[in-house]
C-alpha cells in the first residue's frame, strides 16, 4: 500500500513538471512546454522537423583582479533525433587566442602578426578541470577549440543526458579581434563575457555534429533555457542575457535610483565617473533565468549608470 502510494505521489510530481505552464521570466525550466509559442514543436515549419534542447545552469565566480572565471556547468541535453548518439562535440572559442591555434596560423597565412596577452601566450583560453556525464567521468580529445566527449553510454532518440563541468576562462588583451573583453578606464575594470563556458556543438539534421574549429565567425548553437549566477565584486553593475531573478538583493531601489543616469545629466562629459558603490571586499551574487536563448553573455562595470525609455507602450532599460 504505502509503495503504491510513494509510486502515485511520484507520477504526480513528475507529471506535474511536465505540466508547467510556460513562463520565460522566471524558473523553473519551461522552455519545453506545451504553451511556449516559441517552441519548436509547437511550430513544426514541416513534418519530421527536429532541433535538440539544452538547459544549462551555470555557477560562475567572476575575480576581477586575477581576471578569470571560474565556474561548474551542469547541461541537461535532448537528443530529439532520430540516431543514437555514442559522443558529443563542444566548443571552447577562447582557445581560439593563442600562439598555435587554427585561428593564429590563419593570421600568419594571411601576413598578420597577432599580439598575444599574458593568459594566452601560456596556451589558456577555457581549460576544463573535470567533466563527468551522468555522474561518470569521461574520456576526452581537445583539439584547439573543439573538445570530443566519449559518452558512458549511447544516447538513443528521444532521451536525454546530463553533464557536469567544471572550468576556468581567461580575459585577456591581445590584439586579435574577439568578443570576449577586459579593458581599463578610469581607474576601474570593464568586462564583456561572450562565449566564456563550454558550449554543446549543434547536432543538425544535414551535418549531424557542427565542430568546426572557431575562426572568428559567426556561432551556431541549439536554444532552451539558461540559469547562471554569476558572483562578482559589489562594485560592479552587471547586465546579463535573460531576467534578473533577485533584484532587490543586488539592485534595490535605493542603489537603482541613485544609479540613475538623469543624476548625471549635468555631469561634464569624459569626467571621471562618480564612485556610487565604494570598494569594500564583499561581493554579490547576480541570478539570471533565460528561456528561448541559444548563448548566454554578460557584461560588468562599476561605473555602469541606467536609462529608461518608453515608446508605443513597451519600456527598455539600458546600462
Amino acid at each position: 500500500m504505502y509503495k503504491g502510494l510513494v509510486l502515485s505521489i511520484a507520477a504526480f510530481l513528475w507529471l506535474g513538471g511536465i505540466a508547467q505552464s510556460y513562463d520565460p521570466l522566471r524558473p523553473p525550466n519551461t522552455y519545453r512546454s506545451p504553451d511556449n509559442p516559441h517552441y519548436w514543436k509547437n511550430k513544426l515549419p514541416f513534418p519530421g522537423y527536429w532541433q535538440q534542447d539544452v538547459y544549462y545552469a551555470i555557477d560562475a565566480i567572476l575575480n576581477d583582479s586575477a581576471e578569470i572565471i571560474t565556474g561548474t556547468l551542469r547541461l541537461t541535453y535532448w537528443n530529439n533525433s532520430p540516431d543514437t548518439l555514442t559522443h558529443a562535440f563542444f566548443h571552447l572559442y577562447q582557445n581560439a587566442f593563442q600562439p598555435g591555434s587554427y585561428y593564429d596560423m590563419l593570421h600568419h597565412y594571411n601576413r598578420r602578426r597577432p599580439r598575444y596577452g599574458k593568459y594566452e601566450r601560456q596556451g589558456l583560453g577555457t581549460r576544463i578541470h573535470r567533466i563527468r556525464v551522468e555522474g561518470h567521468p569521461v574520456d576526452t580529445l581537445l583539439d584547439n577549440t573543439i573538445l570530443k566527449v566519449w559518452l558512458p553510454h549511447p544516447l538513443p532518440p528521444g532521451d536525454s543526458m546530463h553533464f557536469e563541468i567544471a572550468f576556468t576562462t581567461y580575459f585577456d588583451r591581445g590584439s586579435v579581434r574577439r568578443r570576449m573583453k577586459v579593458f581599463d578606464h578610469h581607474g576601474v575594470k570593464h568586462f564583456d563575457a561572450v562565449h566564456w563556458y563550454p558550449r554543446i556543438a549543434v547536432y543538425d539534421r544535414k551535418f549531424g555534429w557542427t565542430y568546426d574549429q572557431h575562426l572568428g565567425r559567426e556561432f551556431y548553437g541549439d536554444f532552451g533555457t539558461y540559469d547562471v549566477n554569476i558572483t562578482l565584486p559589489s562594485q560592479y553593475i552587471l547586465e546579463a542575457t535573460g531576467f534578473l531573478q533577485n533584484r532587490s538583493e543586488v539592485l534595490p531601489d535605493s542603489l537603482r535610483q541613485k544609479l540613475d543616469i538623469t543624476n548625471f545629466k549635468d555631469k561634464p562629459w569624459n569626467s571621471p565617473p562618480s564612485i556610487i558603490i565604494p570598494v569594500d571586499g564583499t561581493t554579490k551574487t547576480w541570478r539570471f533565468h533565460a528561456e528561448n536563448v541559444h548563448d548566454f553573455a554578460f557584461t560588468a562595470d562599476p561605473t555602469y549608470r541606467i536609462g529608461e525609455a518608453e515608446w508605443n507602450g513597451i519600456r527598455a532599460t539600458g546600462s
